[in-house]
């Protein structure tokens, strides 16, 4: 990492963090995250099953939030990026948008320069001959698109396209998938059931789940629950090895965070960097937390993060201390403090959430702690 700021590697996948990046982003450029590739709903589901890739929803969203729109052209380029299709629109008329942006004489490119037009009609060109009719432009998010596009060209790789993306938006912070494999995710619940497709069980496109998450792993596809091994990416480990600073932060605790780490040889990874690592429990509510209060949290957390070799990962290699709000803070189904004081890690209280953060974790109480922490930790 750099010598002038501490290098700060994050779990993530979703719009939790998008607030935290952004904030960090002013202050440190030598922050990174790890994001999850399994979202298996939307419009991803959709990229996914045309060409059988990674999700890239979460890395789109990931840069989106560390954009420098300072500059008018950038903002327009992550304008442009960030724009979704309608969700019911008409696909012959959602099509023809897209050879508009393939041809470059989509108002969207007006006020971007001939060169970085250029770059992106030629994407969308590209896109618009691989995917052909199968294609549903519907819901689709351009950036996403973009992505899957470059994907292609990189011969089924997705760290030169994640990394034009960043050169285009001036992204302040770096951005790996957790895995280039294509999987998906498969939980079993306390009441027996096993679904398979992480979009069934997050509680956004679906009812919540009737009964507790009690264990999750990688699948090939969300009709074949049968456990299948994914593997961490190099580039991620990299990232790992070289943290002053590792974090788990507030997200969707099974879909973001845990799923974030599955990956094999992830926490054999995280428990060889002698740095500390921090996890920071959700405020609020989520689906995916119904009857875990934070000390279930926390073994859980440890679970995942010890799976590559239980025997020989220690508990305070992966996870030594755990930062939480017990004044203001909300947790859904406890704090527990009484057991959590009985869990071997660090507690740190520290004030989280203010009056103008409706009850979550306000980015900018959060980041000069952990710029602190880190700072600390690094000198």
């Amino acid at each position: 990492m750099g010598k002038d700021h501490p290098g700060i590697v994050f779990f993530s996948g979703g719009t939790a963090l998008a607030g935290l990046s952004g904030r960090l982003a002013e202050v440190n450029p030598e922050c990174s995250y790890i994001i999850t590739t399994f979202d298996s709903g939307g419009s991803s589901a959709q990229l996914r099953k045309v060409f059988d890739m990674p999700a890239v929803g979460d890395i789109r969203n990931r840069l989106i939030s560390l954009a420098d729109i300072r500059s008018p052209e950038k903002a327009e380029i992550v304008r442009l990026l960030a724009t979704r299709f309608p969700k019911y629109g008409d696909k012959s008329a959602l099509t023809g948008e897209l050879q508009h942006l393939a041809n470059g004489t989509h108002p969207l490119m007006e006020n971007i320069s001939d060169i970085v037009r250029k770059i992106l009609s030629d994407l969308f060109a590209l896109f618009i001959e691989l995917a052909g009719d199968e294609f549903d432009p519907a819901n689709a998010c351009l950036g996403n698109i973009i992505l899957a596009a470059g994907f292609m060209v990189h011969k089924r790789v997705l760290a030169p396209p994640i990394a034009q993306f960043s050169r285009l938006i001036r992204a302040r912070g770096i951005v790996r998938a957790a895995s280039l494999d294509s999987g998906h995710l498969a939980v079993r619940l306390q009441n027996g059931e096993i679904i398979a497709g992480q979009h069934l069980f997050t509680g956004k496109e679906v009812p919540p789940i009737p009964s507790p998450i009690d264990g999750m792993w990688a699948c090939s596809g969300v009709n074949d629950p049968w456990p299948h091994s994914i593997h961490a990416s190099s580039l991620a480990m990299m990232l790992i090895k070289e943290a002053d600073l590792i974090v788990y932060p507030m997200g969707s605790f099974y879909s973001s965070i845990l799923a974030s780490l599955t990956p094999k040889g992830m926490g054999q990874a995280v428990s060889r960097n002698p740095c500390p690592k921090i996890f920071i429990p959700n405020l609020g509510y989520d689906p995916e937390l119904l009857g875990h209060d934070v000390p279930l949290q926390i073994e859980k957390l440890l679970e995942v993060l010890r799976m590559d070799n239980p025997a020989e990962i220690k508990k305070e290699s992966v996870l030594n201390t755990v930062l939480i709000d017990s004044v203001n803070g909300y947790y859904q189904d406890g704090l527990n403090l009484e057991a959590l004081k009985k869990v071997d890690v660090k507690i740190i209280d520290r004030k989280l959430v203010s009056d103008k953060s409706d009850g979550l974790i306000d980015p900018d109480l959060l980041a000069p702690i952990l710029m602190e922490f880190a700072r600390q930790e690094k000198i």
